[in-house]
This record gives C-alpha cells, sequence and structure tokens, in this order.
C-alpha cells in the first residue's frame, strides 16, 4: 500500500514536466509562426499618411483624376481687370511631366477667361474635358454661397452654353456632369441626364480650396482611393494654393499601391 502511494508523487511531477514542455513547445511555434507572417505588432510601422503605403502593389487598379475648373463673376472680373490667374500652370505641368491623365470639369467662364489655356491642355491626348455649368451658379437653394439659377430653361442654357465653349476650344464633346458645389436634386438630375450627361459627383473630396492642411489631404486621398475611385480636386491658384503640393503627393503614392490613372 505504502508503495502505491509512493508512486503518485512521482507521476504527478512527470506528467507536469510534460505539460510544461508541451506549453513550451507550442508557446515557441507560435511565436515563430507570428514573427514570419509579419504580424507581430510589436515589429509592425504604420505607414505614414505623406508616404506611399509599404502594401504589396496589386494590378488591375484604375482611379480617375479630376480636376474642377472654377470660374465666377467675381473673380471672371478680377481677371479681366487685373490678370488674376485662377490656376497654377505648374498643375498642368506636372501631369504632362508625368503623363498622368486626367479630366477637367470646365466652367465655361473659365474656358472663356483663358482659351489660350484650352487649346493647349486640349492638344494633349491624356486629358479630357467635362461641364461644370457656366458660372458657379447652384442648381438648388442654400449651395454654400453661390447663387441659385431660377428655373430649368436657366439651368439648361448654362449647360448648353458650355458645352459650345468646349467643344470649340478643345475639340470634344463632354459627356460628363459636375454640378456647381456638388449641389443637386432629382429635378436637376432628371434635367442633366435629358440632356445626355452623366453625372459626376466624385467619390474622393480632399477638399483643397482654401485648405492648408496637407497632411490631412494626402491622408483623405490615400485612404479612401478605392478601384474605380473619382478624386475631385482643383487646379490651384489664389482658392487652391495648395492643389500642386497634393498632387506631387498622391500621384506617386497611389502608383505606388498600385493603381493606375485614367481620363473619364
Amino acid at each position: 500500500m505504502r508503495n502505491r502511494f509512493f508512486g503518485i508523487p512521482i507521476l504527478l511531477v512527470v506528467s507536469g514536466m510534460f505539460v510544461l514542455g508541451l506549453a513550451g513547445f507550442l508557446l515557441f511555434t507560435t511565436g515563430n509562426e507570428r514573427i514570419y507572417s509579419g504580424v507581430s505588432a510589436a515589429t509592425s510601422t504604420p505607414a505614414s499618411p505623406n508616404t506611399a503605403s509599404s502594401s504589396p502593389t496589386r494590378a488591375g487598379k484604375t482611379i480617375y483624376l479630376t480636376f474642377d475648373m472654377d470660374m465666377n463673376e467675381f473673380m471672371y472680373k478680377k481677371t479681366v481687370t487685373t490678370g488674376e490667374k485662377w490656376y497654377d500652370p505648374a498643375v498642368f505641368a506636372y501631369l504632362e511631366q508625368n503623363h498622368t491623365p486626367a479630366s477637367f470639369f470646365v466652367s465655361g467662364l473659365f474656358a472663356v477667361a483663358y482659351p489660350d489655356l484650352m487649346k493647349s491642355l486640349a492638344s494633349t491626348s491624356e486629358f479630357s474635358f467635362e461641364n461644370h455649368s457656366y458660372d458657379e451658379a447652384s442648381f438648388t437653394p442654400h449651395c454654400y454661397w453661390l447663387t441659385a439659377l431660377g428655373n430649368d430653361s436657366a439651368k439648361a442654357a448654362q449647360i448648353e452654353a458650355t458645352e459650345r465653349i468646349i467643344q470649340s476650344l478643345t475639340g470634344q464633346t463632354p459627356k460628363y456632369f459636375r454640378f456647381p458645389g456638388i449641389c443637386h436634386d432629382k429635378a436637376s438630375d432628371a434635367l442633366v441626364e435629358s440632356l445626355g450627361y452623366v453625372i459626376n459627383d466624385g467619390t474622393v473630396v480632399p477638399s483643397d480650396p482654401f485648405n492648408t492642411d496637407t497632411k490631412r489631404m494626402v491622408r483623405t486621398v490615400m485612404s479612401k482611393a478605392r478601384d474605380g475611385a473619382t478624386i475631385i480636386m482643383h487646379v490651384g491658384g489664389h482658392n487652391a494654393p495648395e492643389s500642386l503640393f497634393l498632387l506631387e503627393q498622391i500621384v506617386p503614392g497611389l502608383k505606388a499601391e498600385g493603381y493606375a490613372f485614367e481620363k473619364l
């Protein structure tokens, strides 16, 4: 009887050593698996919002880079009287030098103010020109500080006038329409579509007008970019002073993420 009870502690000790050894083995193999898979929280480093992500490049992703060419009556008068340029030539130069396709949503009054610029840009096959109405008047009431158009006839006249101007200066017929301020309702949608246009509100909006928070703008684009997304930017100048810097960050960043730029 004594020998039987004497063997129990030995059995418990041996069993405990086996359990400890097994736990150590599992901990070692699990730790190695975490290290080799690259998911260890202790060793991972988040990508900076101002640089391209370090994730592997994936083929087949398309993104559309668009620019609004805004012009209202006040801006036009200032252009005529003082020669004010509501754009940054370096924005266009960057796109051309880096062979980056883009689409420009043109206010008719912008094209009237800068006809030579429009003709020059149209000589680049990587650019397309779309309709942004005529003078930034809103298609709905209470759209920021924009003056609202009163009826469908006035709205249609703005769209059709801009279409004729774009055709005459670029040789292209616009297919897409973007509402001033991106403010619209069902009635305005129906009117635009009846004129043969596809409405384009964009999907990624860094809000570069009157904005100097470049880190936030870059972060917005890089975090919201998706296959088939449309980015809305502006062409620089007094109202959008950081557009060029934003462009210089997101173009290489998105290319590093595997995106290919296309015009609409």
